[in-house]
């Protein structure tokens, strides 16, 4: 997991998160807040799009590529989490979530967290795939 961890430590952490509506995959950027106790979190808005196809289908994928060309891929089930301490935590790490939604307590601000799943570190280099389960 250490290979994991080193691929989203960049802040900010951006890269593109795939879920599903009415069974078509939807992509869009996005930005990974933090891992914590191996969950990883992210936001987003009640408002959104993306909200109401997380609430109808809890599976999601997130993909980032590393200046060196590595690329990460990181998906399962996700839950919600409301938990104060969560969203303030995603306030630290990303202080422009203050000019979105003003406090962590606001109602469209939701948290989420990818609690178990595959994570895949792969490259166009002769070095083998790695697979971790979480």
């Amino acid at each position: 997991m250490k290979d994991v961890w080193e691929m989203l430590a960049v802040v900010p952490c951006f890269g593109s998160l795939a879920t599903v509506d009415g069974g078509k995959p939807r992509v869009r950027p996005f930005a990974f807040m933090f891992e914590e106790n191996g969950r990883f979190y992210f936001c987003t808005a009640s408002d959104k799009k993306v909200y109401q196809q997380l609430v109808a289908c809890p599976f999601i994928e997130f993909t980032r590529t590393s200046e060196d060309m590595r690329w990460l891929r990181i998906g399962g089930e996700i839950r919600f989490d409301e938990d104060i301490r969560q969203k303030e935590k995603c306030f630290e790490k990303y202080p422009m979530l203050k000019d979105i939604y003003q406090t962590p307590d606001n109602p469209l601000f939701k948290v989420f967290c990818l609690e178990h799943g595959t994570a895949t570190i792969d490259s166009m280099t002769p070095n083998p795939q790695k697979v971790v389960t979480f």
